[in-house]
Order: C-alpha cells, then sequence, then structure tokens
C-alpha cells in the first residue's frame, strides 16, 4: 500500500512523497530498516522523542500527530491510535480469508503460535506480532493483513471490562477460541465470573456462521454456550464429551517433546508436541480443532507440532548448575500457571525438586488467599520452595525450612546455587514485572 493510501483511509495529511510500505513499528528498540515508525503518545511516553532514532535506524517514513522536521515522508493524523483502527477496519473489510480470535487468561500466545504453525503447512498465514494483544497491539498487528494470506490469527486480550468487545468488533472473527479462565488481572475484572463474562465477549458474532472453538473442561462451558448465537460450538478438552479430546499425555523432558492422543469423529491421532507440559496438548487440542474445522485433515499438520517456535520463557528446558536441569518459565504468572508449572516438576521422579518463585501480580484483594494456595498446592510436591516479593509474607509455616523469602534477585540466587546438584530440577517463574528472568540466566549454563 502507498503513503498516499494510508492518508486517505485515515484521513491524514500526507508530507512528501508518496512510497510503497508494507511493515510497521511502533518500538525504535526493534524497528528494522524499511519500516514506518508510528509515533504513539502514552501516558508516560512520547513516540515523538524517538523519531530521530528512528531515521537512524533506517525507517522509510513516519506516522505523526504533531508537526515535525523530518527528512522522512510522514503523514499527520490527529491520533496514531485512530490510524492504527482505521487501516485495521480497512484491512479486515477487505479482507477474504479466515479471522481466528483468540483469548483466554493463559495460553493465548502458545495458542496462536502453535494454531498459526499448523495453518502455515496449507497457505500463507497472518498473526499476531509476538504478544500484542490489547488495544495497541491488536490494531497494529491488523496493518499488514492482506489477502496475500489465507487466515489470519489473531491474538485478544483484555485488563478491564469492555476491552475484548471492543478488540472483537475490531477484528470481527470468523472462529472465536477461548483457552481458558483463572484468576488473574482481577485489578481490572473482579473475580472469575466477571473475567469469564469478559472472555465470552469474543464469541458475540455478528453472524450466526461463526464457529466458537471452547474448553470442554471448563466450568464456564455451559455460560459460553449461552452466550455465543453461533450455530456451531465445537469443544476440546480431556473430558469425555469433548469434541477434540486429549488422551494419554506424557512428558519427555530429555527430548522436549509432549505426547498425546486426539480423538474426535472416532478417530485417534498420534500426536507429540515440541516442548514439556500437558497444558501444551490442550492448545494443540484447540489448533487442530480449528484446523478441522476449515476443512485441513488433522494428519496432513499435526506433524508441524514437533517444530513449533514458542516464545521464549515459557517452560524452555535448559542444562544448568552440575549439568542439571531449569527449567525456565519467568515469561509470567498468575495462580493457575503456577499451579500447571508445579504439576509438571512434581511429575519428575528420581530428582530434587526446586522452585524459584517471584511473586504473582494484579491480584488485588485476593493476593493474599491466592499466593497461600499456591503455596499449599505445592508444599508437598516439591522440595524446596524459595520465593521473592513481600507478596509471599502472607505464608507463615516456620516449622518448613525449606521455605524462604528472599529479598533480592541476588540472595535468591546465591542460596538456590548452593543447593543445585546433578538430580536437581530447578523451576523458575514469577510475573514478568518481578524479572525473575534475572535468576533464569544466572542459572544456565
Amino acid at each position: 500500500m502507498e503513503l498516499k493510501d494510508l492518508a486517505l483511509i485515515s484521513k491524514g495529511s500526507l508530507r512528501g512523497d508518496s512510497i510503497d510500505v508494507s511493515e510497521f513499528s511502533i518500538d525504535t528498540r526493534s524497528i528494522k530498516k524499511g519500516d514506518v515508525y508510528i509515533a504513539i503518545e502514552g501516558q508516560s511516553f512520547d513516540g515523538h522523542d524517538f523519531i530521530e532514532d528512528a531515521e537512524k535506524k533506517g525507517a522509510k517514513a513516519i506516522i505523526v500527530s504533531k508537526e515535525i522536521s523530518s527528512i522522512l515522508p510522514s503523514i499527520v493524523v490527529t491520533n496514531a491510535l485512530d490510524f492504527m483502527e482505521a487501516i485495521a477496519v480497512h484491512n479486515r473489510s477487505s479482507f477474504s480469508g479466515n479471522v481466528i480470535g483468540i483469548t483466554g487468561t493463559n495460553g493465548k500466545t502458545t495458542s496462536k503460535q502453535i494454531l498459526s504453525s499448523l495453518l502455515s503447512q496449507v497457505h500463507k498465514t497472518h498473526k499476531t506480532d509476538g504478544n500484542k494483544n490489547n488495544h495497541l497491539g491488536v490494531p497494529f498487528s491488523m496493518l499488514n493483513m492482506e489477502n496475500l494470506y489465507k487466515s489470519s490469527v489473531i491474538e485478544i486480550g483484555t485488563s478491564q471490562v469492555g476491552e475484548i468487545k471492543n478488540l472483537t468488533n475490531l477484528v470481527k472473527p470468523n472462529i472465536s477460541a477461548i483457552t481458558n479462565v483463572s484468576s488473574g488481572h482481577l485489578q481490572g475484572l473482579r473475580d472469575t465470573d466477571s473475567i469469564a463474562d469478559e472472555k465470552g465477549d469474543i464469541l458475540e458474532f455478528y453472524d450466526s456462521d461463526g464457529i466458537a472453538v471452547l474448553p470442554r473442561d471448563s466450568t464456564y462451558f455451559k455460560f459460553w454456550c449461552s452466550k455465543t448465537n453461533s450455530k456451531k460450538v465445537v469443544s476440546f478438552g480431556i473430558h469425555e464429551d469433548s469434541d477434540f479430546k486429549v488422551m494419554s499425555p506424557s512428558i519427555d523432558v530429555e527430548n522436549n517433546l509432549t505426547s498425546f492422543q486426539l480423538m474426535h469423529d472416532g478417530l485417534i491421532e498420534k500426536c507429540s508436541i515440541n516442548g514439556v507440559g500437558i497444558h501444551n496438548t490442550l492448545n494443540a487440542a484447540m489448533g487442530l480443532a480449528i484446523c478441522s474445522m476449515l476443512g485441513i485433515e488433522i494428519s496432513k499438520v499435526k506433524d508441524a507440532l514437533r517444530n513449533v517456535n514458542f516464545p521464549e520463557r515459557r517452560l524452555s528446558i535448559h542444562k544448568s548448575i552440575a549439568n542439571s536441569i531449569l527449567i525456565d518459565d519467568s515469561y509470567n504468572s498468575n495462580p493457575a500457571s503456577m499451579k500447571r508449572s508445579i504439576d509438571l516438576i512434581a511429575s519428575m521422579n528420581n530428582c530434587k525438586k526446586m522452585c524459584l518463585f517471584g511473586a504473582m501480580k494484579e491480584l488485588a484483594e485476593d493476593s493474599n488467599s491466592l499466593h497461600s494456595d499456591v503455596y499449599e498446592y505445592a508444599k508437598d510436591k516439591i522440595d524446596y520452595f524459595y520465593c521473592l516479593g513481600e507478596e509471599w509474607n502472607c505464608i507463615q509455616d516456620p516449622d518448613n525450612t525449606n521455605f524462604k523469602i528472599f529479598s533480592s534477585h541476588e540472595e535468591l540466587y546465591e542460596s538456590a546455587k548452593n543447593l543445585i546438584n546433578l538430580d536437581t530440577v530447578t523451576l523458575v517463574k514469577g510475573s514478568r514485572s518481578t524479572r525473575m528472568d534475572i535468576v533464569a540466566d544466572k542459572l544456565k549454563k
């Protein structure tokens, strides 16, 4: 598309030559040569301050909401977010392929990655950039949605009431999927019922031909079925009544694989997915279910599961001190994902199990009870429970000498490293703001 076209669609003013553009950036830290830089004005930053940096890194044009001096062609708009939404609306209205929207408390990015990898086996597939799933990220991801793609997989997140509805209205998916619902973002959403209702807004199809893909194991399954106007609801899970049923999951840590069987329409498919984690069998089942709904034979795409490139720090396996095993799950955390990671390390035999946990954030007034619940869930399953952050101070268990709270990453690391030997499996996890990646990186061989 040319700049003049973007200016027309967004009702902006073109400054300089009209040139062909295809790639965009809102962050000069990751900008590539030839990108169009969009200067976003946030509450604590102004993207216009980084225009010179964008020029130096090879941006070919800029989108601004201020009259600025630049050697680059530019479009002056009233608001950069309005610009992105206008282009997103235009691209969606002209897109002739299938659009799949994915939401849920956990597993959105992983499920997006799995599904896009499966679909890419049969046709060119557009997807959300990274984990950009909010009011900025969704329209940004849609800027290069073009008809050279046959499918688009869009990740949709929320931190407050109404956000899913607004983003779904922008994306207009004809297939909508929910991974799960658990405690998370409780500062913006009161409780899990509120979260389930908010996530369920993705099921408001604009015609009844849309397909809802839902987790049969969720206590909210029937609620979501009642919420959607879709004529077709497809379920996945371990539940006996799942349309796509996961059976016999098993983990192979040495080969970094999780295997399972998938039953559907009376058939059984043997599958293996890259990475460790029983929960990923459900994410894979959802992806395979969507493929089936699109008329793609599961047998033709399932092998792609072994080559899925997952985002970093999501149950990634590394060598650590004394050639031991390190599980880096430090990308983020909430109570449900904490328990899933605990289940993983607990399932491993003949080893000393050590959990290094940062605090779980955005839990509002439920923080104490949810941190205590995670501790109670873990204490009889693991050998060492070391944690970082004042949120863990609510736990009082003086009889457990293997439970300790630390005030710094360095203190936690120094204490943990002295306990690690060949037979140790160490799990590192915490909310992103706790920066448990610092500890994980120190432990990597």
